[in-house]
């Protein structure tokens, strides 16, 4: 998990998985293995969508797309210090418990990680930082 610097603009001190954004014609596993790589120094195999929402940040007039994807390790040394913040192994339940953790995080992560197959669409709303206003899954 990713922990932002307190100098980021957007979430600042808040917990998060790597991401990032997709280059032109660039598909979907491929700007992830090239974000985690890039942020990380991970390689990654056996791409999994796991989720896809929006979240739109009403203090900055921003909307974000998310694609929450799960992964097997593959090679590489995990980067501790990046210009964004630290990354840190975390279990699953030492991630639902970070006080900082990205709001919609606590509703995206019991689902994503449970082991089926599904997969969720959902529509977050933070009114200021991560203070989180409203959150649903979308039904299929």
């Amino acid at each position: 998990m990713l922990h932002r610097s307190l100098k980021k603009r957007i979430m600042p001190d808040v917990w998060m998985a790597p991401g990032g954004h997709r280059e032109f014609n660039e598909g979907l596993f491929e700007c992830a293995r090239r974000e985690v790589f890039e942020e990380t120094g991970l390689k990654i195999k056996n791409l999994r969508i796991k989720a896809t929402g929006n979240a739109f940040l009403r203090d900055l007039n921003e909307e974000f797309f998310f694609h929450f994807i799960t992964a097997d390790y593959a090679s590489g040394r995990l980067k501790q210090k990046i210009d964004d913040g630290e990354f840190v192994w975390l279990t699953k339940n030492q991630i639902l418990k970070q006080k900082n953790l990205l709001a919609e995080l606590k509703h995206v992560l019991p689902i994503v990680l449970d082991g089926t197959r599904e997969v969720i669409s959902f529509k977050a709303v933070y009114s200021k930082g991560n203070t989180l206003t409203h959150f649903s899954l979308e039904k299929p």
